[in-house]
């Protein structure tokens, strides 16, 4: 296991980083400017390297089988309409709740969330490719899911630290430690998700909701604001795997004994 992590943070850093790295570099150096259609590009492709590595690093190590099953979760959409509705809601709860303490600001009609969703697919969502759909179960496979996700949280967030050095994005005006604390407090909710789903498709949709909703309910990067978001996170993180737990003894129970 430890050899298949390594090389999938291998590949996603080395790719995301040399685009990313190279986009901080060209706008420092003031020899290109944020927002171009060349800068854009570096930025989603760099964005999109885990992805591009879990996809990749399937085909090449994996059977033709398990390659053909990973493709088909990543596209299957037949979920019950319940989980649709709780991703939804759990996302405007996440993006929304901080505006109660002072964490976001209303300053876009939320029918905008609807118009920058599709964007936000490819700006956002297919990380979760690499990072729900590959790091966050392999991780459990030695560690719990509380474990798993504090691990993929951090990793998560340092994966982004180059977008700080970009002169124009939006990160340059980011508290990092905020941002760290909110990464760790979606990792929570992403994991809830998928434990209960099993759906790569459902994270990439949470992913990319998140990051409409953002637009909308803009967040003051405030540290005390991203603590309350994690305990907000932690709270329905704790709910549903006491529940999932429950569950699964209450199962077991009646197999044992029914």
């Amino acid at each position: 296991m430890g050899k298949e992590v390594g090389r999938f943070l291998f590949f996603t850093f080395s790719l995301s980083w040399l685009f990313w790295c190279g986009l901080a570099i060209l706008t420092q150096c003031n020899l290109l400017k944020f927002g171009t259609t060349s800068s854009i590009i570096m930025l989603v492709l760099g964005g999109i390297a885990p992805a591009i590595s879990e996809i990749w690093l399937k085909k090449r190590y994996s059977s033709a089988e398990e390659f053909r099953i990973f493709i088909r979760n990543l596209k299957n959409s037949r979920l019950p309409i319940a989980w649709y509705l709780f991703t939804i809601v759990l996302a405007f709860i996440a993006c929304f709740l901080p505006t109660f303490w002072g964490g976001a600001t209303i300053e876009n009609p939320l029918y905008l969330a609807l118009i920058n969703f599709p964007i936000m697919i490819i700006g956002g969502g297919l990380e979760e490719i690499g990072w729900r759909g590959y790091l966050q179960p392999t991780l459990q496979k030695k560690w719990s899911p509380f474990t798993s996700t504090l691990i993929v949280g951090v990793i998560w967030a340092i994966w982004h630290l180059p977008l700080w050095f970009v002169v124009g994005s939006n990160q340059m005006s980011m508290n990092f430690l905020w941002f760290t604390l909110v990464a760790l407090a979606l990792s929570f909710l992403l994991t809830v998700i998928y434990l209960f789903t099993r759906s790569i498709f459902l994270c990439i949709i949470f992913h990319a909701l998140i990051n409409s909703f953002w637009e909308i309910y803009i967040p003051n990067t405030n540290v005390l604001s991203g603590v309350l978001t994690l305990l907000f996170a932690l709270v329905i993180f704790t709910a549903f795997e006491n529940y999932r737990k429950k569950y699964a003894t209450t199962k077991s129970h009646y197999f044992l004994h029914g």
